[in-house]
């Protein structure tokens, strides 16, 4: 049976060779949901490995169930915190 994953020792020529490679992790997200003043949703959602951000991505909802529908949050789900 051939190997799936490998470390990097093992892989680092692939990727010096332009080869697309990709890894697993666990990263944590961050979503900020603000009304925004014509009733559309905004989201900002920070996306971090450990300390470290690795990406922020925005969108934009029609209403806050379509957020909660995209996020498959109940809405009785005690997920939320309010920002100073």
């Amino acid at each position: 049976m051939a190997k799936t994953v490998n470390s990097y020792q093992e892989i680092g020529v692939e990727i010096d060779a332009h080869k697309p490679c990709r890894f697993t992790c666990h990263p944590t997200a961050w979503v900020t949901v603000r009304l925004m003043s014509d009733e559309r949703i905004n989201i900002s959602m920070m996306i971090s490995v450990g300390d470290t951000c690795v990406g922020i991505a925005e969108n934009e909802y029609a209403s806050i169930e379509d957020v909660l529908e995209a996020f498959q949050i109940d809405d009785l789900e005690e997920i939320w915190e309010v920002l100073a």
